[in-house]
Formats: C-alpha cells, sequence, structure tokens
C-alpha cells in the first residue's frame, strides 16, 4: 500500500497511556490506552501522532490502539526509553476541515531534546531545552517548534545556541505529558518544516548562481 503523506498542527487532542509494550523484529509494539480519541470514529491504517512521532494506526479493541516503532524510529525518538504506564500526547492528522491553531508537523522527529530546566511564572512555566548542535540554525527566536507532538514558540536563545525556552500556559501545561517530564528527561524535538524547505531554496538559488 502507498504510503500517503501526513500533517499535524501540533495541536494535543488527548493524552495517552502506554499500556504495554512488546519487542518485535528489531522494532517495537505499542499498545496505547487513545482515551477520549476513540470518540472520533478512528479508522484502520489512520495516521496518529504520538508524542509528535507519525504512526499507523494496526488495530484498535475498545479504547486500546495497536502501533509498531521500527528500528529508525527508535533510534530518532525517545520510543526507545518509553515504558509501560508513561504518557503521550496523541493528535490525529490534519484534514480540510481542521483548523489551524498550531503551526505545519510532518510527524518525522529530527532528533530528541533534553529537559533542562523550568522554572514558574505566574500560573506559566519557563521551559529549557538542550538540543544538538546542528539543528541550533533552525531555532529562531518567537519562531516555531515541535516538542513530544506540542507547537511551542521560541521565547529566548540562550548564549549557547543550542539551548532555548519555550513559554507553557496553563492549558497546555495540564493537557499535555509536559507536566509528568522530569529533569534530564528526553523530549521528541521536530524543526519548523518551512526553515527547511528555505534552507534548501537559497542552497539551490546560491548552487544556480
Amino acid at each position: 500500500m502507498k504510503e500517503e503523506k501526513v500533517l499535524f498542527t501540533g495541536i494535543i487532542q488527548e493524552i495517552g497511556r502506554i499500556k504495554q509494550l512488546e519487542n518485535y523484529n528489531s522494532g517495537l509494539r505499542l499498545y496505547v490506552d487513545l482515551g477520549k480519541l476513540i470518540s472520533e470514529n478512528l479508522q484502520i491504517g489512520e495516521s496518529i501522532s504520538l508524542n509528535g512521532s507519525c504512526h499507523t494506526l494496526e488495530k484498535l479493541d475498545n479504547r486500546i490502539g495497536q502501533f509498531f516503532s521500527s528500528s529508525e524510529t527508535l533510534s530518532k525518538t525517545n520510543f526507545g526509553l518509553i515504558r509501560t504506564g508513561d504518557f503521550v500526547n496523541l493528535e490525529l492528522s490534519l484534514t480540510p476541515s481542521t483548523r489551524m491553531g498550531g503551526h505545519f508537523v510532518s510527524g518525522h522527529i529530527d532528533s530528541v531534546a533534553k529537559l533542562l530546566s523550568y522554572k514558574q511564572i505566574g500560573e506559566s512555566y519557563e521551559v529549557f531545552f538542550e538540543i544538538p548542535d546542528y539543528l541550533s540554525k533552525y531555532v529562531v527566536n518567537k519562531g516555531s517548534v515541535c516538542l513530544n507532538g506540542i507547537s511551542l514558540t521560541v521565547a529566548k536563545i540562550e548564549n549557547q545556541s543550542n539551548v532555548f525556552s519555550v513559554a507553557i500556559i496553563p492549558h497546555t501545561w495540564n493537557e499535555t505529558n509536559l507536566k509528568y517530564l522530569k529533569i534530564g528527561d528526553l523530549v521528541n524535538f521536530e524543526v519548523d518544516i518551512l526553515s527547511k524547505y528555505t534552507e534548501k531554496l537559497l542552497q539551490t538559488n546560491i548552487g544556480n548562481n
């Protein structure tokens, strides 16, 4: 079957929970309690974002969805460290009628980001992450990033260009798995895909001159 390109918006619809994990053919099969997401008339074969990583729904038994993470996915994401009982952010793929509340998210993870620290400011939080140096060029002040599937705006870039912070409003904190993270935890990180397209166009134009 031909794989279709899908997009997400980075607006989390539900927090799921890992009920069971099985090693399978150098990959990992995940059984996830999808919670209220099952009310969306899910279809086998459709794409669902798990912590920002695009996964295909293989089976559905009551509220439990079955997914498979390949060895490539495990090497690029935090699914290599995931455990039974962990919480995952869930989002259905973008449709023509979907409100565009975040930014275009491909569901293809670039790397992981490390949670360095956070501090509460009033009812909100400022959260600091560290990413690999080679991805820092894609992170700009007030630009978009995707962390564990959440569309967020860069609040500040530290002197170390691979360290940045995001401001988390109370709704996002309460309705995602950010509130369960601990210092040192790794989250899935995707840069704004528009920055990649821009980079490619600039490289092509320079090469043609």
